[in-house]
Order: structure tokens, then sequence, then C-alpha cells
């Protein structure tokens, strides 16, 4: 039975209609007799993803993706669709991951699993990543090294800069002169070395005659270490007597002793008692001095002249009191009589002339009192220097 030529146009219309809608829904990773799981996932964005891309389990190709949408009141989010197998059981809590697949940037969701107890239903929406793709993750890596990079030239800019700005034609002079200073200081050094090098070669001899002499001393304490022991030995029980003896009441018998001497000090110093009148009294000690050293003269001229009269002395053999007795002061002595006419006279005409055994004194004021005459002496010694007081008795003549 032949077929009609409109039946086998209608069936032919029919195939070519059913082969459209399959190749159609092919296109756009859906089947006609589609049995998967549909699942949901929201992005910010997609990276390149597009319709008909793979979807992966454990590195498993399990499905595709299916559609694509912007979503929200300004479109600032992505809706993706995607389908995977009826078999596969995927975790609740699984993350669906938009990931790179190769080098040329092809893009695939990959389904992380969960560790939920619970399995997605069809119709869910998935908790949703977006992996940095293989350019991002190294501009993330080299970002820091760019930035240090960056602050490093700034760096070396500036320092260059600073280098211009330092390495001047003066600063450059200077650098130059301290080249030198420190070549003429290297040279010096040498010279020096040289000279030393010299001196020890001349002295060589006696260096080593210094370095015998060394060794001879050190052989002589070798040999002299019985008497060192000895000698510390000798120390050390001495050390032990006084360790042994009664210090404190060694001390304070002394602390006694020194305070009876503070006090005999202190008594000399406030002019109590004999010695304290002899230390303290300035009048007394003038008298005493001009008395031995007219004594010394008394003394010398009766030796050489036994039988002459003595005029005065600074001592009253016949008892004489005070008022027979005055100080007077010395300007000036020498072996001759000085003319009037000398420089003595010119500074103190008023001075008297005195004839005391082989010299003469040239003398001035009457004074009872000592400390009238201290204070002309002071008044004195500003032009003769070498003047002094003597004590006379009075000419009753």
């Amino acid at each position: 039975m032949q077929l009609k030529k409109e039946v086998k146009l209608a069936i032919t219309a029919l195939v070519a209609v059913v082969v459209l809608i399959w190749g159609i829904n092919f296109l756009k990773a859906s089947s006609l007799f589609d049995r998967s799981t549909v699942f949901y996932g929201i992005y910010d964005r997609v990276d390149g993803l597009k319709v008909s891309g793979s979807v992966e389990y454990r590195g498993y190709h399990v499905g595709q993706v299916s559609s694509i949408r912007f979503i929200g009141k300004k479109y600032d989010r992505v809706l993706v669709q995607f389908t995977v197998g009826k078999e596969l059981k995927v975790p609740k809590d699984s993350k669906a991951v938009i990931q790179s697949t190769d080098l040329m940037g092809s893009k695939a969701i990959n389904l992380v699993p969960g560790e939920s107890e619970f399995y997605a239903e069809s119709g869910d929406t998935l908790a949703s990543a977006v992996e940095l793709g293989l350019m991002e993750q190294v501009n993330k890596q080299v970002a820091p090294i760019k930035r240090k990079a960056e602050g490093l030239f700034s760096s070396l800019d500036t320092l260059m800069s600073s280098l211009q700005g330092v390495l001047n034609a003066e600063t450059k002079g200077n650098i130059e002169s301290s080249l030198k200073g420190v070549r003429n200081t290297l040279e010096n050094v040498e010279h020096a070395s040289g000279k030393l090098d010299q001196l020890i070669t001349g002295q060589a001899e006696r260096i080593a005659s210094v370095i015998e002499n060394l060794h001879s001393v050190t052989a002589t304490l070798r040999n002299s270490n019985d008497h060192i022991s000895q000698g510390l030995s000798n120390i050390s029980e001495i050390s032990d007597s006084l360790r042994a003896a009664d210090l404190k009441a060694m001390l304070d018998k002394l602390d006694g002793i020194l305070t009876e001497v503070d006090t005999v000090v202190r008594k000399i110093n406030t002019g109590t008692g004999t010695l304290g009148e002899f230390v303290n009294n300035q009048e007394l000690y003038y008298a005493l001095e001009s008395a031995g050293n007219n004594l010394d003269q008394l003394l010398a001229d009766f030796q050489a002249n036994p039988r002459k009269y003595i005029r005065f002395s600074v001592f009253d053999f016949g008892g004489s009191k005070n008022d027979k007795e005055y100080y007077s002061v010395v300007f000036y002595e020498s072996e001759k009589p000085l003319p009037r006419s000398s420089g003595v006279f010119k500074k103190h005409p008023d001075l008297r002339e005195v004839r005391d055994r082989d010299r003469f004194l040239y003398v001035a004021g009457e004074y009872k009192k000592l400390q009238q005459a201290e204070r002309e002496l002071m008044n004195v010694k500003e032009i003769f220097e070498n003047a002094y007081i003597v004590k006379m008795p009075r000419n009753n003549n």
C-alpha cells in the first residue's frame, strides 16, 4: 500500500517540527523529556558564565546551566537556574560556586557538598559564591608587591633627589679633601710604622737585655717564693694576734686619751693656763724674741769687751719698771753709719741712729704698748720690708 503524497508530506513536516523543537531545547540545555532536578543560585556577578555551561560535582559533569537572568528592583542581582540528574542527592547546605575551568576563562558551576543530613529538593536555592579567576588571583597576589614596588621607587626617587642635592660641587670638594686627608694620614702611619720598625731593629739588643732582666727578676721572685710565703705567714700570724687582742679596750683607752688631748688643745687655743698664754699672747712672743736677740748681742759683747759698760739693753738688770722701757720700730740696720743724705733718711727724716755692738740701728717711735708698735710696724713694712720691733730702756741721762 502506497502512502499518498500528502501523508508523506504531513509526516515529514511533523518530524521536522519535533526535531526543531528538540534542537531548540537542546541549545537551551533543556530536554523535552527532562527528568532533572532544578536548582537556583543568586549572584552579584557571574563573570562570563553562559547558558549551557557545565555543572560539576566533585569534579564530575552532572548538569547544565539552563537560564541566567537579572532580578531585583535595580537589576543588581543575577539569578542562575541549573539542572542536575535526578539520581544525584545534593546536601541542603551545599554551595554553588562559579569558578574557572581553564586558562581561557571558561566558567562553570561547581557544587561544593555540605554536611547536612537533609538533601535539597528541586526548586531550592543553594548558597552561592564566585571564585576569583586566575588573573584576579594573580592581580590579588601581585597588588601588594606592586604597592611595595611603587613605594620603593618613590623612596629611590627621593633618595636620588637628596643625593643630587648633597653631591654638589662644594660637597664633592669636601669629599675629595677628606679623601686626600685620609691618604695623607695613611702615609704618615706608614712612615711612623717604618720609623718604629727601624727603632725596634736598632734597639733589639737593648730590648733583649730588658727581657733578660725581666726573666732574671721573675727567676729571683721564684727563688724567693719560700721567703715570700714565710712573710705572708708572719703577716697572717700578726693579723691573728690583732684579731685575738682586745681592740675594744684599746680603742676605749685611745678615745679617753684623745679626749684629754682635745681638752688641753682647747685650753691652749682659748689662752687658758701658762702654755695657752704663751701661745696666744703675741706681746709675750715679741718680747721673748726681742729678749733673745738682745741676750745674744749682750753675751757676744761681753765676750768681746768684758769691761765695756753697756748703755742699753732689752733687759733691765736693775729691775726697771715699765715706765723705764718702751717699744721702737727698727726701720733699717747697717754695719756702717749712714749719712743724712741717704735714701733711708729721705724716706723717714725722723730716724734716730742707735749703736748696737758692731751695727747701727735706725729707729723711730717710743710706744708704751706693743699693740701701738705693731700698728706702726704694719705701716712701715709697706716701705721698709725688713723692719721689726725692739724693746729699749729709757735713757735717764
